[in-house]
């Protein structure tokens, strides 16, 4: 019996249950598993679950089982994602949180956080909290929360924003900025760049309005590096903040490469940008 994992994993759903993506979370169903080591299955004995976004297998006729969790990247990330805006003011994120102590998250959270890399250290630096839906992410103007992201348990849209600013800036640290301003789309990356030393201005998407221009006033003579997903939409997102940030910041420079949340703390900590 031999357990799969990524695209590994991956390869035996496109082969045998092609329309995998299409399980809601918590359904389960099974396939022929025509390609089965153990001789061709035409009994449905291979068994896929959605489990929290992640799809699990076992094959009832060879033993072999299999986990495969689609990359969450920034472009699906943004096609998930919703801002709420309302006329009533929005719940203050200390009125909002309900569990500080990550060790006391429920078990998607942490499985969540735990596949970037977020131990308890992470969590505590960045107030990172969890509510009944899913886990607070703190949207920061340097030390001051303005706002939040939440990545929900088991609901569509699987992220909400409630921000009182389009944009979270985590400065260096005792705002010496020996190193450049890397701008992320997503909080997590801005978390860990932060924690490795960077101070990184996260867009929550690609826009940057009036209020993150005058952010980066601020390193006007120093380095901005974009670091965007490597696909199309990220490539597309590159040129056009280049073209906003150029005239604000003359030395920039771009990077497509993993999502920084992606790579372990070591390796952002050692990187020469």
């Amino acid at each position: 019996m031999t357990t799969y994992y990524a695209q590994e994993a991956k390869h035996v759903l496109t082969s045998n249950a092609h329309d995998f993506e299409t399980l809601d979370e918590g359904d389960q169903a099974k396939y022929n598993h025509v390609d089965c080591p153990n001789g061709m299955d035409n009994r449905e004995r291979l068994y896929v679950k959605n489990l929290d976004g992640a799809f699990m297998w076992h094959c009832h006729n060879c033993g072999d089982s299999g986990y495969y969790r689609p990359k969450e990247t920034v472009r699906s990330i943004k096609a998930t994602t919703r801002a709420v805006v309302s006329r009533t003011p929005i719940p203050d994120y200390k009125d909002l949180t309900k569990e500080l102590d990550y060790a006391k998250f429920k078990v998607e959270g942490q499985l969540w956080l735990g596949q970037y890399g977020f131990n308890e250290s992470l969590v505590n630096q960045f107030r990172i909290a969890e509510t009944d839906e899913g886990v607070v992410l703190p949207i920061f103007n340097d030390l001051f929360i303005y706002g939040y992201q939440i990545r929900r348990y088991n609901k569509a849209p699987k992220y909400l924003t409630y921000s009182k600013q389009r944009f979270s800036f985590l400065e260096c640290i005792a705002g010496i900025r020996s190193k450049p301003l890397i701008i992320v789309e997503d909080l997590l990356s801005s978390y860990k760049l932060r924690y490795a030393g960077y101070p990184t201005l996260c867009l929550l998407g690609t826009k940057l309005d009036g209020e993150a221009q005058r952010v980066l006033s601020m390193f006007r003579t120093k380095r901005v590096v974009l670091w965007l997903d490597d696909d199309i939409a990220g490539h597309a997102a590159a040129k056009k903040l280049f073209v906003d940030v150029s005239p604000i910041v003359p030395n920039i420079s771009a990077i497509f490469n993993h999502q920084p949340k992606e790579l372990s703390l070591e390796i952002l900590k050692d990187m020469e940008l």
